[in-house]
């Protein structure tokens, strides 16, 4: 099956993608079941539902649907491109260039930026989504209960990874390293194509 991204906009409802996407209001479920999502599935305000634990995208997520158009086949490389999109380069939070224009980044290395720049944005940072995208782990980092402060730690970097509908599993680990600091270290399973890989990061 081919998959394809839409990114949701204000005002998206199942029932309605499914029309548009998939030619059938009725296969609103198949969008449902992909992007394994909870009711109400989609609102233009998901944090509510975030907060409890519930999977539920808004604005701006990106949505997965299976795409039947007449293309021509494609390489594995093409493959993951199309799946996991493309985006800026950024090298330690700056535009990277390539002979004088912005480099590009893309396939599976595109997606473990994008969970990076997740797990290293608190929630509120990014303007275009402040209720949707970023964490909550300032609130954990830095107080002491030693393995219940890793557990809370975890528990919330799995939340911040698994909104992203490019992830089909992850399993975490971490190491609190001084009274300030933690290593993450997630084992990212993604959508087919492409192959399970690791994400770290020091908080």
């Amino acid at each position: 099956m081919r998959l394809a991204i839409y990114e949701i906009r204000e005002g998206d409802e199942p029932h309605r993608l499914a029309h548009r996407l998939l030619g059938d209001f009725r296969r609103w479920t198949e969008l449902v079941e992909l992007n394994r999502l909870d009711p109400p599935y989609i609102a233009n305000d998901p944090a509510p539902y975030r907060a409890r634990g519930l999977r539920v995208l808004g604005p701006g997520d990106r949505l997965l649907y299976p795409y039947a158009g007449a293309v021509e086949p494609v390489g594995e490389e093409d493959a993951e491109a199309e799946t996991y999109g493309r985006d800026l380069l950024l090298q330690r939070g700056e535009l990277a260039l390539m002979g004088g224009t912005v480099a590009m980044v893309r396939g599976l290395e595109n997606l473990r930026g994008a969970l990076e720049r997740r797990l290293r944005t608190r929630l509120g940072e990014l303007p275009a989504h402040p209720d949707t995208y970023g964490h909550l782990l300032h609130q954990y980092v830095g107080r002491a209960g030693g393995e219940a402060e890793l557990r809370y730690i975890l528990l919330e970097a799995e939340r911040v990874i698994r909104q992203d509908p490019r992830v089909a599993g992850v399993r975490l680990e971490g190491e609190l390293l001084d009274g300030e600091h933690v290593r993450v270290l997630a084992y990212v399973e993604p959508i087919p194509p492409g192959s399970p890989f690791p994400v770290e990061v020091v908080l």
